[in-house]
This record gives C-alpha cells, structure tokens and sequence, in this order.
C-alpha cells in the first residue's frame, strides 16, 4: 500500500515537471519571436546623384622651347624644377659667328644709307636749280635744251633706287639682328622647368635642343561624356576631384570648356575641368577621379537606401506601431546609393526601421534597440 502511495506521488511529480517544462518553452518561444530592430524617422534633405569619371592631369600651359638658330649652347641657365618666369634667359648660343654676320649687314646698311642721304642731298639741289632755271626759260634767258636738261637732273630716279638699296639692306640688318638675339633663348611663359635635353657646349641644329616648361599653377583634365550626361552639365559647373596618389585630399575644380559635339571616334562629348593647383601638390600626370553632379533634389524626404525592401515586386519598407513591424509600400524618386527620395508611402512621423528589417513579415512583433529615446518610446507608444 505504501508503496502504490509513493508511485501516485511520484507519478504527481512528473506531471507538475511537465506542465512547468512546457510553460517555460512557451515563454521563451515567445520572447524568441521578438526581432530586435533599430528605427528612425525619414528626414527632408537634399539628395545630389554624381557621376564619376577618370583622367590624367596636365599643366593649362606647357611649351617646348627650341633654338631658331644652330650653333654651341654656350651657357645653359636653369636646372630641372626651376621656376621661371616669361622673357626670362633659359640658354645661349654661342654669338661670334652671328655676331659677324650683324656687323657685315650693319656695315651695308650704313653705306646704303650714306647713299641715300647723299641722293637726297643731290635731289634737293637738283630741284632748287630746276625751279631758278624754269624762271629763266620763261623769261627766254635760257635755251629750251639747257632748261631740258636741269628738268633731267631734278628727276628722283636716282632717288628711288638708293632708297630701294636702302630698304633691302635694312631688312638685311632686321634679320642678323633678329638672330643675334635669338641666341638668347627665352622662356615664353611663366612656369616650371620639367625637361631638358640639351648639354652646356653641345653643337646643336636650328629647331632643336627641347627646354619643357610648363605652367601647372593651374591644372586640368579632360573627361568624355555621354549623351545621357551631357545636357546635364554646364560650363562654370563645380566638380570634385581626388586623386589616390595624395590621400584624402580632395580639390575643387571647375568646368570651364564643353563640346557641343561628339566627337569622331569615340561619339562622346568632350569636356575640360581646370583646378587651382597653386601650392603645386597636384603634378601633371597624375590620375585623379572626377564627380560632376549630374542630378540634385532639394527638401526631399527620405531615408537610407538600404532600408528599402524589394522582394515580390514590391518596394517597400517596415514601420512600428506598438512594437508591431508594418509593411509600407513606397513610391521612389531620386536614389543616390546613400539616400533615396520617398514620392509616397511615408511621412515625416514615421519610424522606419533602420536595423533588422530583413528579419521582419508584416505584423512581426519587434523589440526596438534605437538610442533615440524619444523616438524608442513614440514606437512603443503608437
């Protein structure tokens, strides 16, 4: 008897374990459908689309300066890096036998001139008797063939040709001049030395002996458009620019040339983009990325790009109300990647679900783990 009590008991035990066992699963099975999310309201701001696209830096101005005469570079003046500015001396050519040549023209021009001013002299006396004569003849105090020949000798035939021989050896003297100077090379530009070939004593020919300087105080770089870009884009427009090679400086630059046309073998839209370049950290052939705005709407509402759910052909996101996930269809607008533009489905009071949405169905109970108090109690309050 005793031991049919104890069974009983026993068998009391089990049952009181069971019932207790299934409670606790229940509770926990419970509180396993609370998903935990974050949340945030949609805000207005203004979502701007860039475009990026790549090139090479080059200098606005760069110059390859030649010798225009042969002859021995007999100083060179300046070093690679040097900067220079515009008429400044980059290198001589040696000036003895061009030096000659501009004394032989001058020694002409002198004598064609001595002529000429001796012409002249003639000319002048030759007219002066020409017109006492002319007086006499009509008095009849001279025969017709004496007054003949004054009126010969007043001719500026003689004249002419000296100023003739004068001209030509002026032109003479012009040019051995022009090249006596031009064996002091200049620099055409204000800029930086970035090559040289020639050697100091080095026998070189007309047209040869490349100095580069180049003027990189502003930089630029071409980029082709397309035309869906094109008509989007002005001169004068504000781009960004980075360049890998210095970091995370980044530089403003500017739009300052656009192709109306494409061109013939690539059936883009050529455009040149010029950046203050005057601390010279930016060095010609450098690549850099370009971002040119190509699309902007201002006081737009929106949320985070990935807070949008596409699944089913449906676009749609999650709100909370009393800790309840509700599905919202939406309408999109603009879409940056970052922020996307809410045409319809949203209002500015809603809390999105930022945070373990794709862990939600609709009418999923949730448990919000938002910092934003203000915000976590408005849900649990809805």
């Amino acid at each position: 008897m005793r031991n049919k009590y104890f069974k009983l008991a026993l068998f009391l035990m089990l049952i009181i374990t069971l019932v207790t066992g299934c409670s606790k699963k229940e509770e926990i099975k419970k509180e396993e459908k609370l998903t935990r999310v974050e949340v945030k309201k949609p805000e207005i701001r203004d979502i701007n689309v860039f475009t990026t696209f790549s090139g090479k830096m080059n200098p606005i101005d760069e110059v390859k300066v030649v010798s225009k005469v042969s002859g021995k570079v007999e100083s060179l003046n300046v070093e690679i890096g040097d900067r220079v500015s515009q008429n400044q001396i980059l290198f001589t050519i040696d000036k003895e036998d061009i030096k000659k040549e501009y004394d032989i023209s001058k020694a002409g021009y002198d004598v064609a001139l001595a002529n000429y001013n001796k012409a002249l002299e003639n000319y002048d006396l030759a007219n002066t008797n020409y017109e006492r004569m002319k007086s006499l003849y009509e008095e009849g105090a001279i025969s017709k063939q004496e007054f003949e020949n004054y009126e010969i000798g007043a001719s500026n035939t003689n004249l002419e040709l000296m100023q003739a021989q004068l001209n030509q050896s002026n032109v003479s003297l012009e040019n051995a001049k022009k090249r006596l100077d031009d064996t002091n090379i200049k620099s055409p530009i204000d800029g930086v030395i970035t090559n040289i070939e020639i050697n100091k004593g080095e026998n070189i020919n007309a047209m040869n002996g490349v100095i580069t300087v180049a003027n990189f105080d502003e930089v630029e770089v071409q980029i082709e458009l397309t035309e869906n870009i094109i008509n989007k884009v002005n001169v004068m427009d504000d781009v960004d620019v980075s360049i890998n090679s210095l970091g995370d400086k980044n530089f403003k630059g500017k739009i300052y040339a656009l192709s109306p046309a494409t061109t013939r073998d690539s059936f883009t839209y050529p455009a040149k983009i010029r950046i203050k370049n005057k601390n010279q950290l930016i060095k010609p052939g450098m690549f850099a990325e370009i971002k040119l705005k190509t699309e902007e709407k201002k006081n737009v509402l929106s949320i985070k790009s990935d807070n949008i759910i596409v699944k089913n052909n449906e676009i749609y996101t999650f709100v909370i109300e009393e800790n309840t996930a509700i599905k919202k269809i939406v309408e999109l607008g603009l879409d940056n990647g970052e922020f996307v533009e809410i045409i319809n489905g949203l209002n500015e009071n809603d809390l999105v679900v930022t945070s373990g949405q794709n862990y939600l169905d609709d009418n999923s109970k949730v448990e919000i783990l938002t910092e934003d108090k203000n915000e976590k109690e408005q849900a649990e309050n809805k």
